[in-house]
């Protein structure tokens, strides 16, 4: 009985002993750079986002927040970096419907979006837009379904790659639609956008955070915005659902770590993000971009997470879409 009591009682001891360094762990967390992982290239959603947000994170959280933008395969080059990296902190990857749509688009990756992380934070939604070169003459989305259906097969659609969540919006505009498009695939979000620019495509459901200075100089026109009702920051642009009844493209952006990180530790970057939103320059960066914020925190965002995952699939199929 004595035995039993001694190894009971050095269990505890045990457990107690991980707890205080965890939480001292936490305590001296950041005490160095930690890499914000952008999975996809300069210009793109995530980078506008990032760059947004990163200096004044560096700020609040004490330690520099160093943005490594590492694209490819609808983002899940990055993810796969991120999902290698000690769950220590340092290593902070950006997620996005890129990632739950590469559950369902990818027979095979190394790491899974629901085991292999740790969910921190779901902090912001946002909307995309369906641009044109100024010289196309489609001057709205109908003229542009209109022309597609007199042309099957001969006008086509950018995105950033397939996963991507622009890759994700064209194919559910060409299923609700009922248009013949010829998808034409880019290394990223900025080069799909040049392409319009280029008069190489013909249409991009762009993230409107990356499309907005070229829309204000006129480099490209926007035809729709994906949201459900016509937006309070672009009151003039009809929605896509205006043209294809029912059609509603939401994304959203949030914070994932490699499986494995202490609560304490992302208790932390939610805390510093949410401190890091609330600055007025970043609330009207983020509001003159379109985005809308949210705070779900690690629970609510795994929740989120499996339930997106499985929304996808149940769309991918639908759309008839082969996973690779």
């Amino acid at each position: 009985m004595r035995k039993f009591q001694n190894l009971i009682a050095a269990a505890l001891v045990g457990a107690a002993s991980v707890a205080c360094s965890s939480a001292g762990f936490a305590q001296g967390y950041p005490d160095r750079p930690i890499t914000w992982i952008v999975p996809s290239s300069a210009g793109s959603g995530f980078d506008v986002i990032s760059r947004l947000i990163a200096p004044k994170l560096s700020e609040v959280i004490g330690q520099p927040v160093v943005i490594q933008n590492i694209a490819g395969a609808g983002a899940t080059v990055g993810a796969t970096t991120a999902s290698e990296a000690k769950p220590d902190g340092y290593t902070i990857l950006l997620a996005n419907a890129n990632h739950t749509a590469g559950e369902a688009l990818y027979k095979s990756l190394p790491y899974n979006l629901l085991t292999s992380f740790d969910p921190v934070v779901r902090f912001t939604a946002s909307y995309h837009v369906f641009v044109v070169n100024p010289a196309l003459e489609a001057q709205s989305l109908n003229d542009f379904i209109t022309e597609a259906r007199a042309k099957p097969g001969e006008l086509n659609i950018a995105h950033a790659g397939v996963g991507s969540t622009t890759f994700m919006c064209a194919e559910l505009f060409k299923s609700m639609a009922d248009i013949d498009l010829a998808s034409i695939p880019y290394a990223g979000g900025g080069p799909a956008l040049t392409s319009i620019v280029a008069g190489e495509t013909n249409v991009y459901c762009a993230p409107y955070s990356t499309a907005k200075p070229f829309i204000e100089d006129g480099k490209v026109r926007s035809l729709a915005i994906s949201s459900k009702e016509r937006m309070p920051f672009l009151p003039d642009l009809p929605t896509a659902a205006e043209s294809v009844p029912g059609f509603s493209f939401v994304s959203w952006y949030g914070l994932v770590v490699p499986v494995g990180t202490p609560l304490e530790i992302r208790e932390k970057i939610r805390t510093a993000l949410a401190e890091t939103l609330a600055d007025p320059a970043v609330k009207k960066g983020l509001a003159d971009l379109g985005f809308d914020p949210t705070d779900e925190g690690p629970e609510e965002f795994g929740a989120f997470l499996k339930s997106e995952v499985e929304v996808t699939k149940q769309l991918i199929e639908k759309a008839g879409i082969q996973p690779q």
